[in-house]
């Protein structure tokens, strides 16, 4: 009798062990099935991404429509950011027009994205000037400039270099640094992409990053 209650105890335990064994299996086998993808990485050839998106401090500049710009339009929206200035000579001209395609391209998928053009030549870019040099890509297209003193916040933030080349006078060029910043909805600094891309990768690096 004895013997018997022992093998009936036994394969209560068995069973119970069997039971559990199960049970992990399918929480494993859950996990494994709805884990989120990892988000893909951003090629080295194509920029950026920071793994944990930087804040921008204050600063106050105007649009080309002589409103006030600040951290605070950044929110809500993604942003491809630029710093030029519109007597540029290749530089600014040959990264708007991609951007402006991507802008097209992109638009539909993500109604909020803005594309905002920064002067590092505050002197000679009027908001006038910016409005009208910025809508002949696009008019939906920003321009901002301000005191130098706010733009310096601006660019000091983001890493971005920007000097007068005063040899050729009044006819002068701004060297600058020619990424196209990207700032996320939440208003902060997400990575950069590279100069020199073509509209397809900076459209399909721009995805890879907001996706």
């Amino acid at each position: 009798m004895q013997n018997t209650q022992t093998i009936s105890t036994n394969k209560i335990i068995v069973f119970i062990v069997f039971i559990c064994a199960a049970l992990m299996t399918s929480l494993f086998v859950y996990h494994l099935r709805h884990k989120p993808a990892p988000q893909q990485a951003l090629s080295p050839e194509i920029g950026i991404m920071f793994s944990n998106p930087r804040d921008i401090k204050s600063f106050e500049l105007i649009r080309a429509d002589n409103q006030k710009f600040t951290q605070k339009d950044f929110y809500n929206h993604w942003t491809l950011l630029f710093f030029g200035f519109t007597h540029c000579s290749s530089v600014c001209p040959a990264t708007l027009d991609v951007m402006k395609r991507v802008y097209e391209k992109l638009h539909a998928k993500y109604p909020d994205l803005q594309v905002i053009l920064v002067s590092v030549d505050p002197d000679r870019d009027t908001p006038e000037a910016l409005a009208k040099y910025t809508h002949s890509y696009n008019s939906d297209f920003i321009g901002v400039t301000g005191k130098i003193q706010e733009l310096r916040k601006l660019q000091s933030q983001l890493g971005i270099f920007s000097a007068r080349d005063n040899s050729t006078g009044n006819d002068y060029q701004v060297q600058h640094t020619s990424s196209i910043m990207l700032i996320n909805p939440q208003g902060k600094w997400a990575g950069l992409f590279k100069f020199g891309l073509n509209p397809e990768q900076l459209a399909k690096g721009f995805e890879d990053s907001a996706s």
